[in-house]
């Protein structure tokens, strides 16, 4: 209810749904003069008139959307409907789109279909705030997240090909959110199986994409001029204190620039802490090389942490929180509680309410002036994160250490055939 009230003014889908129309009449989709004069039938909010006159349309507003072009022949479909009745199919397939990740989740799970378990699962989808955000402002973020995961649940399912060509519509929806996905699938045993659908389809979709454009740059050219404006220092997308808005985002660079105070320091280090979890979790799981979910779960984690997030986007730690549900009785419990409680802040829009009581209560706005605030209290959700993937690489560290140790125990029992299988698979 409140996407469609809010596709009655102005929501996150209203600009792609613009830009498929531009792209598709051949206009540039990323020109704020362009987003003005397709506006839709509904009334057009003042500052679209204002700012897309002076230019500064992108740096406050995020809009044109950097979504690449080759998201726009997917959008097609939708975006060639009435604004009216295209608005209620988007919000349709968001919300299924909800339910076919719980769905997933549930079956990597090992849950039965409407057992306890997994009714908890769809619990924790109705109930996380990033999955209410991400509805209410009609994002793109919730049908990259459940193409990602039919990727992931075809290549579980042995369909290498079919897996291959849902991840390209991910990455070109929405790389950053596909990211998780695509690293599961390269590291599968199928990844070469993976890659060539892959690439045939992105070069499919890139092809269209150029034809309303005669092949030409000049979008290209565009597009990077719009992605500047929106990532400069005090921009509604920049992670720095100097944009009032940056309490919005959720990767680490938000935590770390006000103990940093560098931008280029703040970048090194955030990439630095991506690529250092990465290795754990790849050496660890070289031992074995048997994809589950916990992996996902950690890749899912990890991919928060490194490239622009915003709150919407915190609705992969759905992946975390399924493991750690199916985790709840087993030997790896203490970490799967540990998981639910550091996620389960993300059941409120923590940061959003912090910076509206610092408005409204004295108490609050005290302590918005000390140094914590901009530190650790309003960006606790990327500590959060970060927290949540030590605990899920140490739950991996200790499931790998005790295949290890099964493998040296069973290699010692004298005539055992599993254990002359798994020395000739270790040499």
């Amino acid at each position: 209810m409140r996407a469609l009230g809010s596709g009655r003014d102005f929501n996150d889908f209203l600009s792609p749904y613009v830009q498929t129309h531009a792209w598709f009449s051949g206009r540039d989709p990323y020109a704020a003069l362009t987003l003005r004069d397709l506006w839709p039938d509904i009334p057009r909010p003042d500052f679209v008139l204002k700012e897309s006159a002076n230019g500064a349309l992108a740096a406050q507003r995020g809009i044109p959307s950097p979504y690449l072009t080759t998201a726009f022949p997917l959008l097609l479909p939708v975006a060639e409907l009435p604004w009216g009745i295209a608005i209620w199919v988007w919000v349709f397939l968001c919300v299924l789109a909800v339910f076919v990740v719980a769905t997933i989740l549930s079956y990597m799970a090992g849950f039965r279909r409407y057992s306890q378990p997994a009714l908890l699962i769809f619990l924790s989808a109705l109930l996380f705030a990033p999955v209410h955000t991400a509805i209410a402002a009609a994002n793109i973020f919730t049908i990259s997240f459940a193409v990602g995961m039919l990727a992931t649940f075809c290549l579980i399912r042995n369909h290498p090909t079919l897996a291959g060509i849902l991840l390209t519509f991910a990455v070109a929806l929405k790389p950053t959110v596909a990211l998780p996905f695509v690293i599961y699938a390269l590291a599968s045993r199928n990844r070469a199986k993976v890659i060539l659908p892959a690439v045939a389809m992105g070069g499919l979709l890139l092809s269209i994409a150029m034809i309303p454009s005669h092949g030409t740059t000049l979008w290209l050219k565009s597009f990077v001029a719009n992605d500047d404006t929106m990532f400069a220092a005090g921009a509604i997308d920049d992670f720095s204190t100097a944009n009032p808005l940056h309490f919005q985002l959720i990767n680490l660079q938000t935590a770390l620039f006000p103990l940093l105070q560098n931008r280029t320091l703040t970048q090194f280090g955030a990439i630095l802490v991506f690529v250092v979890l990465l290795v754990l979790w790849f050496r660890a799981m070289r031992r074995n090389w048997q994809l589950d979910l916990l992996d996902l779960a950690i890749l899912a984690s990890v991919a928060l942490l490194p490239v622009y997030h915003r709150f919407t986007d915190a609705g992969l730690l759905l992946v975390p929180v399924a493991w750690a549900l199916s985790e709840l009785q087993g030997n790896l419990r203490r970490f799967a509680a540990a998981c639910l409680l550091l996620a389960s802040p993300f059941l409120v829009p923590g940061a959003t309410m912090l910076q509206e009581f610092s408005e409204r209560s004295a108490l609050v706005h005290n302590l918005s002036r000390s140094r914590s605030w901009d530190r650790f209290i309003l960006p606790h959700q990327s500590w959060l994160i970060l927290m949540i993937c030590l605990v899920l690489l140490a739950a991996h560290h200790r499931t790998q250490s005790k295949l290890i140790y099964s493998g040296r125990e069973s290699r010692r029992v004298p005539g055992s055939t599993t254990s002359a299988g798994v020395g000739s698979g270790g040499m």
